[in-house]
């Protein structure tokens, strides 16, 4: 995959392309806030949020470290380290503003080449190619149990409406969100899940559960049966013994993109080591804490790595993974890595396509 390449284009939305609005702090032309300390810490993180989105917006995802995106990865490091971030109103504006920046995204219209990937919550990604639209472990946030930190209904029905089917990897409550699942499963796509997850859901009959077979691809029809992806799921856990799928879904223009879920597990390396032989996998979408993450980059093989999991607001403050860690953690896998923040997009364009 080395003669790869890459197309970088702005986290916000612009013409209607990548997504990420900016939030639009209250009350800004007070000259103090004497006596309103709520409010005070409240303004400031509004404009700390505001400022980490203007910079992403003037310099897009691109692979490598980039020094002012690193800079503005950072502060928002900071401020979701914060005990009760996900109780926060600017927080809270930041999650759903930008996310409601991509679904405004996807209406805005198809891909003409190459691949456009959309950064969600935590280790959701929406992929949208030539000839379909992947969606992977989308969550609405309900997990954390904090009032406004939840999508809108109509943004998660959007999402259903304009992807082609859901990839969940495995049962923790931050990738598979019934709510997501019930969604598309009401607008007719499939949703494809590990094991007996939801299996006493009133939607477990239509759900997809896939052999965990290295070796063998699954055809996977979408858009009414006229679409048709290949599917590989490969047989991951989380830990010893939690089932995690890994997927790598090819779509009709033969583009590939692979997603880990929670993969942590030493012995699975036996076919993590092989992925990318005899497999083409153009992006990589894996969790940011894997154990070895270089190793796990080094056997699928991709063209591009764009890591996820960071700052999941409902784990404790230190496995709340931050981008600092990440940059080292990719090891030599760094210039081809592209971190990106909520709402951001990357377009991706092959050379040989």
């Amino acid at each position: 995959m080395s003669g790869m390449a890459w197309q970088m284009t702005g986290s916000l939305v612009a013409l209607g392309m990548c997504a990420g609005a900016v939030c639009a702090p209250p009350d800004g032309e007070r000259p103090n806030w004497w006596g309103d300390i709520p409010g005070f810490l409240d303004r400031q993180r509004h404009l700390a949020l505001e400022s980490v989105g203007e910079t992403l917006s003037r310099v897009p995802p691109a692979p490598g470290g980039v020094p002012e995106r690193r800079t503005a990865l950072l502060l928002l490091d900071t401020l979701l380290h914060e005990p009760d971030a996900p109780e926060q109103p600017a927080v809270q504006a930041f999650f759903r503003d930008r996310t409601r920046g991509v679904a405004d995204a996807l209406k805005s219209g198809p891909v003409t080449e190459g691949a456009r990937i959309w950064r969600l919550y935590n280790h959701g990604f929406i992929v949208r190619t030539v000839g379909a639209t992947l969606a992977f472990d989308v969550v609405t946030g309900a997990h954390l149990e904090k009032e406004g930190f939840r999508l809108p209904e109509d943004v998660v029905a959007d999402f259903a409406r304009e992807c082609d089917v859901l990839f969940i990897s495995h049962l923790h409550d931050d990738h598979a969100d019934p709510a997501v699942a019930e969604a598309f499963v009401r607008a007719g796509k499939p949703v494809v899940v590990p094991g007996d997850l939801w299996d006493d859901a009133p939607f477990a009959a239509v759900l997809t559960r896939p052999s965990r077979d290295a070796g063998a691809a699954m055809p996977l029809p979408v858009r009414g049966g006229t679409v048709r992806l290949e599917v590989v799921t490969f047989p991951g856990h989380q830990g010893k013994a939690l089932e995690n799928n890994v997927v790598l879904v090819t779509t009709p223009g033969g583009l590939a993109f692979a997603h880990t879920g929670d993969q942590s597990n030493d012995a699975d390396f036996a076919w993590i080591d092989k992925a990318g032989e005899s497999r083409r996998v153009d992006v990589l979408l894996p969790n940011c804490w894997s154990p070895d993450l270089p190793r796990v980059v080094a056997g699928f093989r991709p063209a591009v790595v764009i890591p996820g999991h960071e700052n999941e607001l409902g784990h404790t403050l230190d496995h709340r993974e931050p981008y600092w860690l990440t940059y080292p953690r990719l090891g030599d896998a760094l210039p081809r890595a592209v971190l990106m923040a909520w709402g951001e997009c990357f377009s991706y364009l092959p050379k040989d396509k």
